[in-house]
């Protein structure tokens, strides 16, 4: 534990610089518009123009939980093995992930937000910091858990992982492990979102001299985001306005379920207790087929898609 103290300071340390910026990227949900067309009746809109506007609010909440969700639960950053029999690995991570700000769905009324990222901030690509640490258990059992800051937000995610070696160690098998890892979103007070992923990594180690190695690893990766909200209002009514005007501009963005794959190709390179590593993730995109054509009821979501888009990630880790 005292040689894993000073990472862990260095770690608390690189997250709360990066909280004490600014923060752009934090979004008000009541801007992407109502997701019930009852509250746009409530503010004046016939029925065809709440129909409509509440669907691209839903939409827009679609994409925007869909791609933070990537972003958060992007790095891998380990191969098929596991760090060995009583061993530890403890990692500084950092990842790129893009993101789209076009905007979806029908243009809302002024105030709103056209694009899924009602923030002050527009981005093009989400970047986070953070820290990892995987402890090694008897029969090839893994656990690990991250602690994930999204820059330029006051967000912040955890994430806790369970990972099993098939094979691991062999001469001629490459090493393969099934992972089982779920990150959940903080620091936003009416935004439930997380992901859970399910892994399988294959990778080969391959010695170079008595302390180095490199391991190349491929994974194929599937992510189920789960996303929703508490009840907003979307009005903008004070607090002296009727208890019954209130409940009529207020709503929820549905449960959101969606699965999404990914593929992830990386190379981690060893040198005595030091530990490189680096990947790139491939998301080939998502189409999202609601009840195309047909009148929905507040808790579906009609159609959306999310654009294909490659991630990065890169460690430095330290393993004893």
């Amino acid at each position: 534990m005292r040689r894993l103290a000073p990472v862990l300071a260095v770690a608390v340390l690189v997250l709360c610089a990066g909280t004490a910026r600014a923060e752009p990227l934090d979004v008000d949900l009541s801007r992407m518009g109502a997701p019930d067309p009852a509250v746009w009746s409530a503010l004046g809109q016939d029925a065809t123009s709440a129909e409509t506007f509440a669907r691209g609010a839903k939409e827009r909440f679609a994409v925007l939980s869909s791609e933070v969700a990537l972003a958060l639960s992007a790095p891998l950053l380990s191969p098929g093995s596991t760090t060995g029999y009583a061993g530890f690995d403890v990692g500084l991570e950092g990842s790129y992930s893009p993101v789209h700000s076009d905007p979806r769905g029908a243009a809302p009324l002024a105030g709103y937000a056209a694009t899924p990222w009602p923030s002050r901030e527009q981005p093009d690509a989400l970047t986070t910091t953070g820290v990892h640490v995987r402890k090694a258990l008897p029969f090839s059992f893994e656990l690990g858990g991250r602690l994930v800051y999204l820059n330029k937000s006051s967000y912040m995610a955890a994430q806790g992982e369970a990972k099993w070696a098939l094979n691991e160690g062999s001469d001629t098998l490459p090493d393969f492990a099934v992972r089982v890892a779920h990150t959940r979103l903080f620091g936003q007070q009416d935004w439930s979102l997380g992901a859970t992923d399910l892994d399988f990594t294959i990778s080969k180690r391959w010695g170079v001299n008595g302390v180095t190695s490199f391991t190349p690893y491929v994974a194929a990766r599937f992510t189920f985001v789960s996303a929703s909200s508490d009840r907003i209002d979307f009005g903008g009514l004070d607090d002296t306005a009727a208890p019954d005007a209130r409940l009529a501009t207020t709503a929820s963005f549905p449960h959101l379920r969606v699965g999404l794959y990914r593929t992830t190709l990386g190379l981690r390179m060893t040198a005595s207790v030091v530990s490189l590593a680096a990947e790139v993730t491939y998301f080939g995109g998502k189409s999202y087929s609601g009840e195309d054509g047909a009148v929905l009821a507040a808790g579906d979501y009609g159609d959306f898609s999310v654009p294909s888009s490659f991630a990065g990630a890169a460690k430095l880790g330290w393993e004893f």
